[in-house]
């Protein structure tokens, strides 16, 4: 099993885990309840593949078709399409929580929101002429 990248991935999720954990309950970094929770969820991802690559070994059933489905293009065109989706309602979410913020009064707060936007959509745009040059 040491050989399998998702095993490799996972033990390695939970070590970054512990480490932030240990590192934000100790008081060494500025704001621990933020690195607390960071350090947290990252080792629970961690534990999360970890198990997936655990039973993927023990089952191989299981791993066949965990297998055709990351190969699988009805899988694909889906995360496409949610990932498509995901960012469309994001988008009106932050640009709808801007325009609340500035009419609020908390200039900083619907700053952050406008650029949030503005950063996705650079992104967007920067990886959209990359990828149809690779394609």
């Amino acid at each position: 099993m040491k050989n399998n990248k998702l095993f490799v991935i996972s033990i390695a999720e939970i070590a970054a885990g512990i480490v932030i954990d240990l590192l934000a309950f100790a008081g060494v970094v500025r704001d621990t309840s933020v690195f607390a929770g960071i350090g947290s969820g990252i080792l629970a991802v961690g534990l999360a593949q970890l198990l997936r690559a655990v039973r993927m070994e023990a089952n191989p059933a299981y791993k066949k078709r965990m297998e055709t489905a990351a190969r699988d293009e009805r899988y694909a065109f889906i995360s496409m399409k949610a990932k498509e989706a995901a960012f469309g309602i994001y988008l009106v979410i932050t640009a709808v929580l801007c325009m609340a913020c500035m009419l609020m009064g908390y200039r900083e707060q619907g700053t952050l929101a406008g650029m949030s936007i503005c950063l996705l959509v650079l992104l967007y745009a920067v990886l959209f002429r990359v990828l149809a040059r690779k394609y």
